[in-house]
């Protein structure tokens, strides 16, 4: 069992906080909701920012994920399986894929390689599938030690067995690699017994690293474990000394950007991995500068990523903290806590103004992308403007005491799955229902919303966001505008099923004749408040609606919970035999 990160406990000093100020009499926080109990499903490793661990949970009694401080504790054996009975889950839309890691992958890639005695992770992520998974070391290869969360945790509460995630589901990590090559195979399984085997070519050796230390380090160093840099400054004036192909580890408060005038991170031109070393509470913290990502293989993971509290951009363009470019394969963003975006509202009627932009190349498509497990806190607004994504996952992200500042109605979505053909995507057990604010305007998003895209799931999501006008409300679709080139029919369909929101859901197209019936599928969701749309080309089944529900961590609430725990919305859990 890994070591409680010191960044989990800033995620429960935010949720207790959360709640302490819910409960003033403040008129202010009137209309903020008292989620210090939220059932969040997320996790993460805890090697950095932890966005998944520190809900408080004791606060509700129908929480589903473990957040307390001893979660590390071994509960001992687990009742009941991790396979549910038929009726509490979810046939598979689209067959399994596998997302993160690809055995294609260059061989500098940071799930290729590890530092001996430095505790390494990587997420296995798999697109499509009868979540939830079981994953599995069938070879460790030799590799003593390493280590996969296998299962959700399970436990018995009042009448049913509620499985939480916890801080390892799904994560491979090793607290200390040895020196060595390995070759390691895993195995995912779903909940109707479909297997994935993944291939894992371990090496760990300590060529291919850098080490950043604003302490402990000096830039005349060589960069090393044993002497690492004080800052990134030689990383960004000297690309030649062959910086490109390596890997970065980060410790404590690390300027991105430290000249006035701001200096990009270019992956063509600089290294392309950037972790924050473990136990360190690693920040990169960053002014006019963003991520220029143009080659294949990207990955930032375990740290803290914001702007300065001082600095507002202020010049009207575009602006964004990774800028993802053309047919850029193989973008990994996992367990980053982006606590401050000042690219909202400064930048007002700037809709594509997003922490991260997935431009849309002039032709093919961008494959094997994996936002999973981060935080968004504080000041925020669009996290992702995506184009042109195709087997890609946004999994068990978290908005915890968020204030998402949008500033643009075209741009209607905090996760956004825009234009250009968008194909295979799974948003699943997102959770935005703790503390965040919205503003209360025309301009209001929503915290899931997609636009010309088709083969798209939303499921096990856990939604609560204001309703202020038609364009705004938990998940947003549109419904009939297919990208140039592509047809959007009931062979394509997006499904929307086991989700838990609050307080609309708005489906545009209504009224046009060219979708096709049975396009898109509403099934197993509850929504508090709101009603569900009804047109031809929508199909539904089995959602419950006009009531509320939940409570304000988006957790069932008693009256409702014998007939439908663990069969509608997000929460897992099955009754007790």
């Amino acid at each position: 069992m890994r070591s409680q990160s010191p960044t989990r406990t800033l995620v429960l000093t935010l949720a207790m906080t959360l709640a302490l100020t819910a409960c003033s009499d403040d008129p202010g926080d009137t209309d903020r909701p008292t989620d210090a109990g939220a059932d969040t499903s997320v996790d993460t490793g805890d090697t950095g920012t932890s966005p998944d661990t520190a809900d408080a949970d004791d606060a509700s009694p129908n929480a589903d994920t473990d957040t307390s401080p001893d979660a590390d504790t071994d509960p001992g054996p687990a009742p009941g399986s991790w396979q549910l009975p038929e009726a509490y889950f979810m046939p598979a839309k689209m067959p399994m894929t596998l997302t993160h890691p690809r055995p294609e992958a260059a061989a500098w890639a940071l799930s290729k390689n590890a530092h001996p005695g430095v505790h390494w992770e990587i997420p296995i992520v798999v697109q499509g599938g009868a979540w939830p998974f079981r994953y599995a070391i069938t070879d460790d290869g030799g590799a003593t030690g390493l280590t996969i969360g296998e299962e959700l945790e399970r436990s018995e509460d009042d009448g049913f067995i509620v499985h939480r995630s916890t801080p390892e589901y799904g994560t491979l990590w090793w607290e200390e690699p040895v020196e060595g090559t390995y070759d390691i195979t895993l195995q995912v399984t779903d909940q109707e017994g479909a297997t994935l085997d993944v291939a894992v070519s371990l090496k760990v050796g300590t060529e291919g690293w850098l080490f950043v230390d604003p302490v402990a380090g000096d830039d005349a160093n060589p960069g090393t474990r044993d002497a690492p840099f004080a800052s990134i400054a030689r990383i960004h004036a000297e690309p030649d000394e062959g910086f490109k192909d390596h890997r970065v580890y980060l410790k404590g408060l690390v300027p991105m950007d430290p000249e006035p005038g701001g200096t990009n991170i270019s992956s063509g031109r600089m290294p392309s991995v950037w972790v924050g070393f473990p136990g360190s509470d690693a920040v990169l913290e960053a002014r006019v500068g963003q991520f220029i990502v143009s080659g294949t293989d990207f990955t930032i993971a375990n740290l803290e990523h914001r702007h300065a509290e001082d600095f507002f951009q202020d010049d009207g363009g575009y602006f964004h903290m990774f800028t993802v470019y053309d047919n850029t394969h193989r973008v990994l963003i996992h367990d980053v806590h982006f606590s401050r975006f000042h690219g909202n509202p400064q930048n007002v009627d700037m809709g594509n103004s997003s922490i991260i932009m997935f431009t849309n190349p002039a032709e093919g498509e961008r494959n094997h992308v994996a936002v999973v497990n981060n935080l968004l806190s504080g000041d925020n607004g669009t996290f992702t403007s995506a184009y042109q994504l195709r087997y890609s996952v946004f999994e068990k992200n978290r908005a915890l005491g968020a204030n998402f500042k949008t500033s643009d109605s075209a741009t209607w979505a905090i996760f956004y799955i825009k234009g250009g053909l968008n194909e295979f995507v799974s948003l699943r057990a997102n959770t935005f229902a703790e503390g965040n604010q919205w503003p209360r305007s025309a301009n209001t998003s929503g915290a899931l919303g997609m636009d010309r895209a088709r083969n798209i799931e939303f499921a096990y999501n856990r939604l609560h966001t204001d309703y202020t006008w038609d364009r705004s409300g938990a998940l947003k679709i549109w419904t009939a505008s297919p990208a140039t080139g592509s047809s959007w029919t009931a062979d394509t369909p997006v499904w929307v099923y086991r989700n838990s929101l609050r307080e609309q859901v708005s489906i545009e197209g209504h009224n046009l004749d060219d979708v096709a019936e049975g396009t898109l599928r509403l099934e197993k969701n509850i929504l508090d408040k709101g009603t569900w749309p009804q047109a031809d080309y929508i199909q539904a089944s089995d959602n419950l609606g006009g009531e509320t529900f939940h409570d304000e961590a988006m957790n069932l609430l008693p009256a409702y919970r014998d007939a439908h725990l663990g069969q509608r919305g997000a929460q897992i859990a099955v009754p007790v035999d």
